[in-house]
């Protein structure tokens, strides 16, 4: 039999979102995607795909007015929508809790789906977001139209008024976060008018795993060159690739630990935030199985039990992204030095300028500085090049006889040349003379040089 346990991490990101018609607001439509803005333009008609009941012209173009993200998986999404599009149906709804009720029949006898508007939407959104099936997940609520927030408010406080209590461990709260559309105001001072404004809504969402680079990179340390200690919460030692082990998230906190131990310790922590401290369960029934959030036991700081799994299933499960991540980072902190050298040159430059300009001079700037540098290693080079092809010593009388001088003669001491013009042929004295000639030029220059044996290379 295949093993259903999924090979793949925890998505960056995976959302069920509603849609609305721009032209017609009453038209809605709820789906599940990791990738909202492209998904958006597969309603719109922009790229192929999308859903036959977005495919009308006069519907288009859609908005994404709100999503739900942080589900664990493309199941878990699925299950979500479904629930959130059938919600007279949906067997996650206790029936005393079921808003929509189906009042027609289909011709096959199923119940109809009863018409659904903005409001009913938010009100078994809501719902759902409370329920036990999903109350345990990392769900957060993300608007992006200022009406459509006022509604979820409203319904929110009149749901307040009249609600009970709940069974534990179902959310009391819900985070919602907001991010509409700038003003034409900011836009225009965020840049020029034909440049892009500043990304919000849908587009503003991180579709990677980019936020988590920094806690992937130390948890990557801390598991590479085996720094896993003991055990945060049991305090025994954790061997070295043996074991499943969490990672607290916080910056400066390297504190690791046994997966049972993390989730019973937070646990805990949430049993003695909603009860006290002399909280206790009746049963394991009675307690929840999954945790959400806690502190610490190391740093004392907040832990999120999903960003936790998300990074395990990410460092167990896809190595290659791991790599990814860290060369990303790598080329970050290249990049943050490199801006830091160039600022601190500027700096340096701008002191010397302000110096200069304190005392009189007038400050070069590194343009010309450079030029000038670059001119001086330039005649430097010339001037090797020259002593080199024409550099001799000075020249010794001698009675001895005369030294060949050619290009490949090595010469451990110059000698005056003794010539005679009847002993030489005419082509063989005009060489000469031209030797001499070299001879007699390179003393000139050279007179007061050392007199040392040296390599004559002409």
């Amino acid at each position: 039999m295949a093993s259903t346990v999924s090979s793949r991490p925890i998505p960056a990101l995976y959302t069920v979102y509603i849609l609305r018609s721009t032209m017609r607001h009453a038209s809605l439509y709820i789906g599940s995607t990791p990738d909202p803005p492209r998904r958006l333009k597969q309603h719109n008609g922009a790229i192929k795909g999308g859903a036959a009941r977005t495919a009308r012209e006069s519907l288009r173009p859609w908005e994404i007015v709100s999503l739900v993200s942080g589900f664990p998986g493309p199941v878990a999404a699925l299950k979500f929508e479904w629930a959130l599009t059938n919600p007279h149906l949906s067997l996650h709804i206790p029936t005393e809790s079921r808003l929509s009720v189906a009042h027609q029949k289909k011709k096959n006898g199923h119940p109809r789906r009863p018409p659904a508007s903005m409001q009913s939407i938010l009100a078994n959104l809501h719902l759902l977001l409370r329920v036990p099936s999903f109350a345990r997940w990392p769900l957060r609520l993300h608007v992006f139209v200022p009406e459509v927030y006022a509604a979820w408010n409203k319904w929110t406080s009149q749901s307040a008024a009249t609600a009970t209590a709940t069974a534990d461990g179902v959310r009391e709260t819900v985070e919602v976060l907001t991010d509409f559309q700038p003003s034409a105001s900011a836009i225009a001072g965020a840049g020029a008018a034909d440049e892009p404004g500043p990304a919000w809504g849908i587009h503003a969402l991180p579709l990677d795993y980019s936020p988590m680079r920094d806690y992937v990179d130390k948890a990557q340390d801390i598991f590479t060159f085996e720094r896993e200690g003991d055990c945060t919460v049991c305090h025994t030692a954790l061997p070295p690739g043996q074991g499943l082990y969490a990672v607290c998230h916080n910056t400066l906190c390297e504190a690791a630990g046994h997966l049972r131990c993390w989730s019973d310790h937070l646990l805990e922590c949430e049993a003695a935030t909603k009860h006290g401290s002399d909280h206790s369960h009746k049963s394991l029934q009675d307690a929840p199985l999954v945790p959400k959030r806690g502190d610490c036991p190391a740093c004392g700081g907040p832990v999120v039990w999903g960003d936790m799994m998300k990074e395990l299933t990410l460092r167990m499960r896809a190595p290659s992204e791991v790599e990814k991540l860290i060369k990303a980072k790598r080329r970050q902190e290249k990049a943050a030095d490199k801006a830091a050298a160039e600022a601190e040159k500027a700096a340096h430059f701008a002191v010397v300028a302000e110096s200069r300009m304190s005392t009189g001079h007038d400050a070069e700037s590194p343009k010309a500085a450079k030029k000038t540098k670059t001119a001086a290693k330039t005649a430097a080079k010339t001037t090797r090049t020259k002593r080199t092809v024409n550099e001799v010593d000075t020249p010794k009388k001698s009675s001895a006889k005369p030294t060949k001088i050619t290009k490949t003669t090595r010469v451990t001491k110059a000698t005056s040349p003794t010539l005679t013009k009847a002993a030489k042929p005419a082509k063989a004295r005009a060489k000469t003379k031209a030797a001499t000639s070299i001879v007699g030029e390179a003393s000139a220059v050279l007179i007061d040089r050392p007199k040392t044996p040296e390599v004559i290379v002409l």
